[in-house]
């Protein structure tokens, strides 16, 4: 009797919930919850309550019944909502329901019997009511599919991701490797291609790829954050132990398992591919099947109530990226990524980046701000490096292409032109001839292009177009001493003298000779 007596205290003097008063007295919050609805009903008073002696107390809650009198009926809800927790049976509810009033309670048998008949009268006033194209629940599926393959003849075991939608309850259903974030990424990228939109919340269950601490105010994996901020849709994880969170998916589920599963469970597959084909047959015929609660096919439903509320698919499916933090940046400002050198602005040497890794993509971030983003290399040890990152000394190196020395040649003259022309042709090696351009660029700064050309051909007219030859001309000023030759040869010829001798002289020398 003094926990009857408590708990009418507690509730008639506090606050307190139905379920904490039944923790304090150790009693069910069902019972707490017919008291509460006794005390509401007579308008009790709680000084009036506590005056009573103990029967008439119990009196007042447990009047004795009349001989037809109905056994006290157990709070189906509660019992409904119980028997979807794992483990949970019949029997086990039946005893804690029996446990409070042995003498008004029910036998087993008619318990069974009045819940059955409950569940048949409440089916449809019990469901949720949901939002067109709010909603969308999320899981793995606990059995998996087995493939064998075809390379090593190894059996391996796909995880199967199933996905139901609000109100059409729209199913879908995906094979993957694992449960990885990188995979659990990719079925949320089929799922909302399959629906052509985006539901405004996604409700997943608390696996890590999703989740990686449950509670009120949950931690979401940084990656599927990054998804719903890519789709514009909001995560929601089910609460732990809240099967009401999660009714629409574990149901989807049950209907994959059974009309999916069970009817390939003979089928041998080589690929995941193969499955997923199976797996579509058979989801397009659950969807396409019309269902006798409704009168109409989930298919069809979704066409008409969920597909004019989701929201619109962004331009490019989200792309996984895996996160590699604090790496730090070397003198060279290319930090080592996969064994790969990228690029980075030369002032972060010495500094740690975050780097962001997608299949085809690079992003590298300082501060949580991207500050450089290069295609993705698979080559180890070669370099990717983007100009604008580079020193200004490095840049004006980088700069320096046969193309480059051409172009600029060309504006010179042709002797410009063929001297350049010949450092490429005749250095060992193309890093010779940039130097030799590059300090022939520099004389043009020093003496003018116009003294450059000419020295360029009188370098190639004494067949030495180099740079130490054409520095040298310079120099000393000798770039049109090939005028004065020419000069020299139009100048009259000597007067005759029996000192000066002619080619003749020569020529008749050599005859004699060869007599």
């Amino acid at each position: 009797m003094t926990k009857l007596r408590q708990a009418v205290q507690l509730a008639l003097g506090t606050t307190m919930s139905n379920r904490a008063i039944g923790r304090e007295v150790d009693m069910s919050f069902n019972s707490i919850r017919r008291y509460r609805q006794i005390i509401e009903t007579h308008e009790y008073v709680l000084d009036a309550l506590l005056a009573l002696d103990d029967d008439a107390l119990h009196a007042r809650f447990y009047p004795r019944p009349a001989r037809s009198a109905t056994k006290r009926l157990p709070d189906w809800s509660y019992v409904h909502a119980e028997l979807q927790r794992p483990h949970v049976t019949r029997q086990l509810l039946w005893e804690e329901y029996r446990r409070d009033d042995p003498d008004s309670a029910y036998e087993y048998s008619q318990f069974t019997h009045l819940y059955r008949a409950w569940t048949r009268r409440h089916a449809v006033s019990m469901r949720q009511p949901h939002t067109p194209g709010e909603r969308g629940w999320v899981d793995f599926l606990g059995p998996t599919m087995g493939w064998v393959d075809p390379a090593t003849g190894e059996m391996r075991r796909a995880q199967i991701f199933a996905a139901a939608l609000g109100v059409s309850h729209l199913l879908f259903a995906s094979a993957v490797p694992s449960q990885a974030t990188e995979w659990w990424i990719e079925v949320h990228n089929r799922w909302y291609a399959f629906l052509g939109g985006v539901p405004a919340i996604t409700v997943p269950d608390n696996l890590k790829a999703a989740v990686l601490r449950a509670g009120n105010e949950p931690q979401l994996n940084p990656t599927y954050l990054e998804m719903a901020r890519h789709y514009g849709t909001v995560i929601l994880p089910a609460r732990s132990r809240k099967p009401k969170d999660k009714a629409k998916a574990e149901g989807g589920v049950l209907i994959i398992e059974r009309w999916a599963l069970a009817r390939l469970r003979h089928r041998v597959f080589h690929s995941l591919a193969e499955i997923n084909d199976a797996l579509r047959e058979c989801i397009d015929l659950i969807n396409g099947k019309v269902t006798r609660t409704w009168h109409a096919s989930r298919r069809a439903r979704f066409e008409e109530l969920d597909r004019p509320h989701l929201l619109p698919l962004p331009g490019e499916r989200f792309e996984y990226g895996e996160w590699i933090p604090n790496v730090r940046v070397g003198v060279d400002y290319h930090p080592v990524v996969k064994g790969h050198h990228y690029s980075v602005p030369y002032r972060l040497v010495r500094e740690q980046v975050d780097v962001r890794l997608t299949a085809t993509m690079v992003e590298i971030f300082y501060r949580r701000q991207r500050i450089a983003m290069h295609p993705r290399s698979e080559v180890v040890g070669e370099t990717t490096s983007d100009k604008a990152h580079l020193s200004p000394a490095h840049r004006a190196w980088s700069d320096q292409t046969p193309q480059r020395y051409r172009a600029w040649a060309i504006t010179l003259g042709p002797y410009a032109l063929e001297v350049i022309e010949h450092q490429f042709a005749t250095a060992r090696h193309v890093t010779l001839a940039l130097r030799a351009c590059s300090g022939l660029e520099k004389l043009t700064k020093t003496y003018g292009p116009e003294r450059f050309e000419a020295a360029c051909g009188e370098a190639l007219q004494i067949k030495s177009p180099t740079l130490k030859s054409i520095r040298s001309l310079l120099q000393n000023h000798l770039e049109h001493r090939g005028r004065s030759r020419s000069h020299a040869e139009e100048s009259p010829a000597l007067p005759a003298h029996r000192n000066v001798r002619g080619p003749h002289y020569y020529s008749q020398k050599e005859s004699d000779h060869a007599e």
